[in-house]
């Protein structure tokens, strides 16, 4: 297995690779990736390719650390992994593990993490990487929990649904609130950076600005869902559909003084039954842990628990080298 460093003269050869691939999203392509200014990271993605020289693995990813010693799947993407074809084999993936090794080791990296991609993305079974990477001496350092549903058994009736959810989605509807896409992303940003800097004292992942080139570069797949009482925006999620199985909620947001409406109960209750009607296999809220997975919100997993969600992983392995 041969391993080049990816170039801009790639992205071409890349994205077509990850449309077609086993285990990739739209968060692996370089179109995604390359909305990020160049100095936020030290891009050292990779190209793996089989003896006949054809492309059999593609590795998004960049340098981290106070030394920049440490390989890591791309930091400007949820997840990243190794991303491979459907020909690949257990064979090619412990030979592509141990010359990712080599290789890092040749460019003088102390460390290397990856972080695969969840499995409810894959369009086929993956596990021989996790496998490689384990049987290459990688280790689990960092364990999340997301929540995912299974949308051909929730839609379009929810049968999984508590009670107090269902309530709650009645009460939404009974008090006037409306659900509708909507392209007011400085409305909803407004909304969000309030909830995220009283609850966390954070900031969103992307700008209004990122968000907006996002959303123009993949319209299709970035959608805001918004709920509206009185014609005024009281709550939203931002959706990516990041490839035909899967919808992430990757950004939730409600106005405070409007949670008495149960807004987001009536967005997600539409979400599922819209997801379920066309196609999608789950629905993922994201992780429900904080601090690298060491703190539980409770109170975020009973919320997404109360739709039918369960318990999903989000590894990231690691080598020391």
């Amino acid at each position: 297995m041969k391993i080049k460093s990816y170039r801009d003269s790639h992205q071409d050869a890349w994205d077509d690779f990850v449309k077609k691939s086993r285990n990739g999203t739209f968060m692996q392509e370089r179109k995604f990736l390359g909305y990020h200014p160049p100095h936020r990271f030290r891009d050292c993605s990779l190209m793996a390719y089989d003896s006949r020289d054809r492309l059999a693995a593609v590795i998004p990813a960049a340098s981290k650390g106070s030394d920049q010693k440490t390989f890591c799947s791309h930091p400007g993407a949820s997840h990243g992994g190794i991303v491979v074809g459907q020909g690949f084999t257990t064979g090619d993936a412990l030979l592509l593990v141990s010359a990712l090794i080599e290789d890092c080791r040749d460019r003088g990296f102390k460390t290397v993490e990856i972080k695969p991609v969840p499995r409810v993305y894959l369009n086929w079974p993956c596990d021989e990487i996790d496998f490689a990477l384990r049987y290459n001496g990688f280790s689990p350092v960092r364990t999340e929990l997301a929540t995912v549903l299974p949308l051909k058994e929730a839609a379009p009736d929810n049968p999984f649904m508590t009670d107090s959810a269902r309530r709650n989605i009645r009460k939404a509807k009974t008090m006037g609130v409306t659900v509708t896409e909507s392209n007011d992303y400085d409305t909803y940003w407004d909304i969000l950076a309030a909830n995220l800097k009283n609850r966390h004292n954070a900031r969103p992942t992307h700008s209004l600005a990122e968000i907006k080139e996002l959303s123009g570069r993949y319209p299709h797949n970035i959608k805001l869902v918004a709920a509206y009482h009185q014609d005024v925006m009281i709550a939203g999620v931002v959706v990516f559909i990041l490839n035909s199985r899967v919808i992430n909620c990757f950004y939730i947001a409600h106005r405070p003084e409007k949670q008495h409406l149960r807004p987001l109960n009536l967005i997600f209750d539409r979400l599922i039954n819209w997801g379920g009607s066309n196609g999608f296999y789950y629905l993922d809220w994201g992780i429900s842990t904080e601090n690298r997975g060491t703190l539980v919100n409770h109170g975020l997993f009973r919320f997404k628990e109360e739709f039918g969600g369960r318990g999903l992983l989000r590894e990231t392995y690691a080598l020391e080298l």
